[in-house]
């Protein structure tokens, strides 16, 4: 009734189970990325992390915006190019450095973070509402543990 590391089977069984709908995870969040990119105007999940983080502070750095945001220095400035262009985001000089560019979100940027902020909580409401507080804070563990694991690989 054990399987060879001594664990019981279904213990063992839940955790190969798991371990398939984590992978399935990744594979449905690289669909979803590749989706973003097909639709014209949509959000990128790396843009919307750049916005979250504007939406947080009244204005960054781009080299700090690209830190917190987990993103590519050399990724952001591009990325800042399109939203700029789109009215999203506004860059300026220091006025004490001026080699140092500040980042904010313009009304336009407020509103759409608003926006898609909303539509997420809706989703979210939508498939999570109806668990029960234990259900939830089990995979606040088990998404915390799953993170410890990729960051020591």
């Amino acid at each position: 009734m054990t399987a060879t590391t001594n664990q019981p089977v279904a213990r063992t069984a839940a955790r190969d189970e798991l371990r398939t709908l984590i992978g399935e995870l990744f594979g449905a969040e690289r669909r979803l990325r590749g989706r973003e990119q097909q639709q014209p105007g949509s959000l990128t999940q790396s843009q919307m992390r750049a916005l979250l983080v504007l939406d947080e502070a009244e204005e960054v750095t781009a080299g700090d915006l690209a830190k917190s945001a987990d993103l590519n220095p050399a990724s952001v400035t591009a990325m800042l190019d399109q939203l700029e262009g789109n009215g999203i985001v506004e860059r300026k000089r220091d006025s004490n450095d001026r080699r140092v560019c500040l980042v904010s979100l313009t009304e336009k940027g407020r509103t759409v973070v608003e926006q898609k902020r909303a539509h997420w909580q809706q989703l979210w409401e939508a498939h999570f509402g109806h668990l029960p507080d234990r259900d939830l804070e089990a995979g606040v563990r088990i998404v915390r543990a799953l993170i410890q694991l990729l960051e020591s690989v």
